[in-house]
Parts: structure tokens; sequence; C-alpha cells
């Protein structure tokens, strides 16, 4: 069996925003992402960060991404200059080649297909480029236009795990799908 691999340097262009790795100077409009409304109540499992701890956290995942094998793809999703929203790809077992995926979108940018083009993206790079067999992701079950994202990329809705994460102290339900590499083989995206 092909054990699965590690992409150093991300750059995936889509027709609506490419992926690539955080740079240092992403960090106030990164902030400033992470600051929207809509974002904290659906991404951010902890308080708002600051900007300190976002100027040092993207440091932080450059080292992650230098692990054997990379444990982590956290992304920017650009076009051009223009921060779009963010990705997200975990290793989450190496073993059963099992990976999670993730993605927000600037509430500006809502409703363009960002979100399922960024998750498409993922999913390439999960399958073709690391070589998992299985990624997952969760949402909250009642976030329609989220469950519509993850379905249009291509995962299969897998049921609901009640009381599944802890939330700034209170219990969410998740709403659980996946994709199979042998989904994209046999025409199942």
């Amino acid at each position: 069996m092909t054990p699965i691999r590690s992409v150093r340097t991300v750059r995936l262009p889509g027709a609506r925003c490419t992926l690539r790795e955080w740079t240092d100077a992403d960090a106030p409009v990164l902030h400033e992402f992470l600051t929207e409304p809509a974002v904290v109540d659906g991404v951010l499992d902890e308080e708002i960060p600051t900007p300190e701890v976002v100027r040092e956290a993207i440091p932080a995942w450059r080292e992650t991404a230098s692990g054997e094998p990379r444990p982590e793809y956290r992304l920017a999703a650009v076009d051009g200059d223009l921060l779009l929203g963010l990705g997200v790809l975990t290793v989450t077992s190496v073993a059963h080649r099992r990976g999670e995926v993730g993605y927000a979108v600037r509430t500006a940018h809502r409703g363009a297909g960002i979100g399922t083009e960024i998750t498409r993206l993922l999913l390439d790079l999960a399958f073709a480029g690391v070589g998992l067999h299985r990624v997952e992701a969760t949402v909250q079950p009642d976030h329609v236009a989220s469950r519509r994202v993850l379905e249009k990329a291509g995962l299969h809705a897998e049921g609901v795990s009640r009381d599944h994460l802890l939330v700034r102290g209170v219990w969410r339900d998740s709403a659980r799908y996946a994709a199979l590499a042998t989904d994209r083989l046999h025409g199942g995206d």
C-alpha cells in the first residue's frame, strides 16, 4: 500500500479562487476575517483571537507544515491579493489514510460558489496530492447552506453525531459527511 505523501508548498488554482500557504503579510486581513460574527459563530471553537495571536499563528502553521508526514494544511483562499476565505485539511489517521476538511468564506463572498470550490480543491489535495482514502467533514445540522456546499463538493451525508462538540460551553450536534477516493474513481462527485 502506498504511504501518504506530504505536499510541502501548496498552490492550487481554481476558477474562483486559489488555495495557497499563508504569509506573514496576511495576518491583518486574517484577523479581520476571524472577527466576522458569522465566522465566530460558525467556525471558531474558542474565543476571538487577538491580532497578536493571529500574527504568531502563521509561523506556527509553517512549522507544522514541516512535519513528516505533514499533519495539517491550513490554506488561504484568495483571488489575487483579496482574501476570500480559508480551507483546512487535517490528516487524522496516517494508518487509515483518513483526513478531515473544513472551510470558511468571508461574509461578503458567500453564495458565489467559493465554499464549494475550496472544498473541491481540498479534496483534490487530499486524494491526488496526499493520497488519503477517506475525507470527512462536519457541519451544524441546521446550517443548510454549508450542508449544500459539502454535497455539491462531492461529500455524502452519513448521519448526525449528538453532542459532538463543546463550543464555548455549549454542546453542539454535528452532521457528518464523507468522501472516498474510490467515489471519485467511479464518478461519485
